[in-house]
């Protein structure tokens, strides 16, 4: 009989049942081997990786700005500030979903969906139109500014309009609480463009620039877990590097003295159509209590502005300071010996020197002046013969003594050192044009220094403005005292102080400037302007520099007018606002009037300047009287 078939009863090349399975089975372990195994990539060697690029995902940093550092007066009153402010950030990805369930319908029937249902509810409270602000939260990026420097309350309500996908980040304004009065001195921030979506401000002039990087402190960082929604996880993974505030500037300035000097000297401009006026205010330790520049500027708009417009004159504007550099000459011959106050001079109105002939202000005919008649009167041609009676280079080493032709120490934004040329490039004429303040140039800080140093019985101190500066625990450190040096002795410094007192009187040129119940002492200035815009003079700079009470001096007050086109004598121009800043100052710091008798120096001598004229040289000898 045939051997029965041992081939399976199934379609044929059929495998066995148990085959079957056995290699569903094979294959199925080997599928779940290679998921475990995947499995074990995943939680094992990548997990790290993975968990990381989670987190990155789901993690959310802002930069947590720092606060400028303040800038404030002597008695701590704010003269600029940073307030906190919040720029509004969305993320359109998440925004395009507003109002919207997962099937689909909306939440609030009465609400648009996407952009312009989240621009429709946060509109009105931004004061954003509807249609820009749907612009600006359209799209599919997940960073979109809608809103820079809105205040803390606004952004609460912002928030609490519950629009997923919308945030904050913390910022700062810049605010000048004086306004216009310190503006030119104190400075601006200006902005310039943005970084990260931020708007940037960046010191334009003035403290803001000179000290920026002092008042700029140390930005910090947050980075936090955020949900779907954009919001914060209250227990997520969060770090946070906290900011560091700048350092606070502590000025010499009197913010009420900045005022009032802003004040007096931007009337006198606009009474006297003059193109710029300067008011500077110092004790005779040469601490700065007032910086006063007109025009000023606002800055709290900043639209049009020029950069010429920025400066404060009182240190970026050189001018050739007429007759109150004649203090100076009178200073050095007073302490060279070569005159006293009684020291007799014929001045005639004209007097030729070298290739020129220089003359007074006023034609007159000729006068017996002792030296105190001399500065009195603001004599050019007296001063001419008591200055030509040193050498030049002993005149120019006084000059350069009292500051002249050298910045000062407070490196300003701008600051100019004026020019005060070399014996030895001198012309034939300057020689004699240097001793009545023409033919070199002074900013008015510099002008000012001068008379503080005779106020100060003849020791000159380094100008300070900063006083000191505190960090963001409330630590100060006070700045170190300005460098001293002698220009001239004691006694020769209170006779000027007696000399300038003729000045501000009935006999002498600054009557304007007298202060009722107080001695002053001062000197007018009257001087050709240059025009650096035509390269030639055109016009005047009128001035009146001063100090006050003049026995025992405590404060220097000088005020310039550049280009004055109704006055421009330094005592009829300069003189009334001397007067006004002056006896605000000395009432608010409540200074005692002068209780001594006015000095009593001779003017003039002899009674016969006809026959005096007629000694050679024009001088009565070499004689000093008294």
């Amino acid at each position: 009989m045939p051997r029965p078939s041992r081939r399976p009863t199934g379609a044929a090349g059929d495998l066995r049942p148990d085959r079957r399975v056995r290699a569903f089975v094979i294959v199925v372990l080997l599928g779940l081997s290679l998921l475990a195994g995947r499995l074990v990539q995943l939680q094992g060697a990548d997990a790290a990786v993975l968990a990381e690029r989670a987190l990155k995902q789901r993690t959310s940093s802002t930069t947590l700005y720092a606060h400028r550092g303040d800038i404030v007066d002597d008695r701590g009153v704010v003269l600029a500030t940073s307030v906190e402010r919040r720029d509004v950030i969305a993320d359109p990805s998440i925004v395009k979903t507003f109002n919207t369930r997962t099937d689909g319908s909306r939440f609030d029937d009465d609400l648009a969906q996407g952009p312009a249902g989240a621009a429709a509810k946060l509109a009105p409270v931004l004061g954003i139109d509807e249609a820009t602000l749907t612009t600006k939260l359209t799209g599919d990026n997940q960073y979109a500014v809608v809103a820079v420097g809105i205040t803390p309350e606004v952004w609460q309500q912002v928030a609490d309009a519950g629009v997923s996908g919308i945030t904050a980040r913390r910022t700062t304004q810049r605010i000048y609480p004086a306004g216009a009065a310190a503006s030119t001195l104190v400075g601006v921030l200006g902005t310039s463009g943005e970084e990260d979506g931020r708007t940037v401000d960046r010191p334009l002039s003035g403290l803001e620039l000179a000290e920026n990087e002092l008042l700029t402190g140390t930005d910090g960082s947050m980075r936090y877990e955020r949900s779907l929604g954009g919001q914060e996880i209250p227990l997520g993974d969060k770090e946070t590097v906290e900011p560091v505030d700048g350092t606070s500037l502590h000025l010499t300035i009197d913010s009420d003295l900045q005022w009032k000097a802003e004040s007096a000297i931007a009337a006198k401009v606009a009474e006297t159509g003059a193109r710029s006026g300067t008011v500077v205010v110092m004790d005779r330790q040469q601490r700065l209590l007032a910086m006063a520049s007109a025009p000023s500027i606002d800055p709290a708009n900043l639209t049009d502005l020029r950069n010429e417009e920025l400066n404060n004159t009182a240190l970026t504007e050189s001018f050739e300071p007429g007759s109150t550099a004649k203090v100076v000459t009178l200073a050095a011959a007073l302490e060279e010996g070569t005159s006293t106050a009684a020291s007799q001079f014929v001045v005639p109105w004209e007097l030729r020197r070298s290739d020129k002939t220089f003359h007074d202000s006023h034609e007159h005919p000729v006068e017996k002046l002792t030296l105190a008649g001399i500065m009195a009167q603001s004599s050019n041609t007296g001063t001419i013969q008591a200055g030509e009676e040193m050498d030049a280079r002993t005149l120019y080493d006084y000059q350069r003594a009292f500051g002249f032709g050298q910045r000062t120490t407070l490196d300003f934004p701008g600051e100019t050192g004026g020019i005060l040329a070399d014996p030895e490039d001198y012309s034939g004429t300057q020689r004699f044009t240097v001793m009545f303040g023409q033919g070199l140039s002074v900013n008015a800080v510099q002008a000012a220094s001068v008379f503080a140093t005779v106020a100060n019985d003849g020791v000159r101190v380094e100008p300070t403005l900063v006083a000191g500066t505190s960090d963001p625990n409330g630590n100060t450190t006070a700045s170190p005292a300005g460098a001293s040096t002698r220009v001239v002795s004691a006694s020769t410094a209170k006779t000027l102080r007696d000399m300038m007192q003729a000045v501000v009187s009935e006999e002498g040129t600054a009557a304007a400037a007298e202060i009722p119940g107080y001695l002053v002492a001062g000197k007018t200035g009257t001087a050709n302007r240059y025009d650096s815009e035509c390269g030639c003079y055109s016009g005047y700079t009128a001035s009146f520099i001063g100090m006050a009470p003049a026995e025992d001096p405590e404060l220097v007050v000088a005020v310039i007018l550049q280009d004055p086109r109704t006055n421009y004598y330094g005592g009829a121009a300069a003189g009334p606002v001397f007067k006004d800043v002056m006896t605000y100052a000395l009432q608010q710091r409540d200074v005692a009037p002068s209780t001594t008798a006015p000095a009593d120096l001779p003017l003039t001598w002899g009674e016969d300047a006809a026959a005096a004229a007629e000694v050679p040289g024009g001088a009565a000898g070499d004689a000093a009287a008294g």
